[in-house]
C-alpha cells in the first residue's frame, strides 16, 4: 500500500510516532479522504495516557481510545507543530468541523496475521522496541536481526505491505516517521526475525465513520 500513502512524515524531535502511524492507517481505512491531523489525536492521546505528559509519548491504547471518542479533524484544521508546545498554549482550535471516527482493535499479531490482514487491503500499526540496526538499514531497506544488536527504546511504525527475497526469507515493508532520507524513501524491510524479536503490540483500525 505504500503507493496509495503521500510521502513519508517527519516527526522530528516530537514522541509522536504513534500518533502518525494511526494517523496514516486511519487515512488508508477512509480512502481518499485526505490528511488527518496528527496534532490533534496527539493531544487527545497524550491527555489519556499515564502523566498525560507529551515529552513521554502515548500509549497504544490512548491512541484507540481517542480515535474512537475524540475523533480527528481534517490536518488543515491543527497542521502538525514541528515544536512540542505546552498546555495552555497547546490546545485544539474550538472550531474543529467536521470529525472522523474509527475502532482500534490492540493485539499482538503474529507475522502471518500481519500478512493476512495486508493482504486483505488494511494497514497495520506496529509498536516495536527497537535497535541501532533499525536506525540504518542496510542498502537495500533491510532491517536483520541480530543477536549482538542493542535495544534503545519504543518506536511506532505501520505495516503497508509484505514479500520475500530471493532466498525466500520474508520480510514487512514499514512506513516510519523519520522523513524520506531514512531506509529507502521513508520506509525499510523488516525481516520475520527481526519482526518476531521486537515487535510488542499491534492495532488495526475498523468501523470507519
Amino acid at each position: 500500500m505504500r503507493g496509495q500513502l503521500p510521502p513519508a512524515a517527519l516527526q522530528g524531535r516530537r514522541n509522536c510516532c504513534l500518533a502518525f502511524a494511526a494517523s496514516t492507517a486511519h487515512e488508508q481505512a477512509r480512502v481518499n479522504s485526505g490528511s488527518l491531523s496528527v496534532e490533534y489525536l496527539y493531544y487527545q492521546s497524550v491527555a489519556l495516557s499515564p502523566g498525560a505528559n507529551p515529552d513521554r509519548g502515548a500509549t497504544m491504547a490512548a491512541v484507540a481510545a481517542a480515535i474512537k471518542d475524540k475523533g480527528q479533524p481534517a490536518e488543515a484544521i491543527w497542521p502538525f507543530e514541528k515544536s512540542q508546545l505546552y498546555p495552555p498554549a497547546w490546545a485544539p482550535p474550538t472550531n474543529l468541523e467536521q470529525l472522523f471516527y474509527a475502532d482500534a482493535n490492540i493485539g499482538k499479531l503474529g507475522f502471518q496475521q500481519i500478512c493476512a490482514v495486508l493482504d486483505s487491503g488494511r494497514t497495520v500499526v506496529l509498536g516495536l522496541v527497537i535497535t541501532d540496526r533499525f536506525r540504518r538499514p542496510d542498502q537495500s531497506g533491510k532491517i536483520e536481526a541480530s543477536s549482538a544488536d542493542i535495544e534503545r527504546g519504543g518506536h511506532a511504525v505501520l505495516a503497508v505491505g509484505h514479500g520475500h527475497d530471493q532466498t525466500g526469507s520474508r520480510y514487512v515493508l514499514i512506513r516510519n516517521s523519520w522523513g524520506v532520507t531514512w531506509g529507502i524513501g521513508g520506509h525499510a524491510w523488516i525481516s520475520e526475525a527481526y519482526l518476531n524479536a521486537q515487535l510488542h503490540e499491534t492495532a488495526t483500525l475498523e468501523g470507519v465513520t
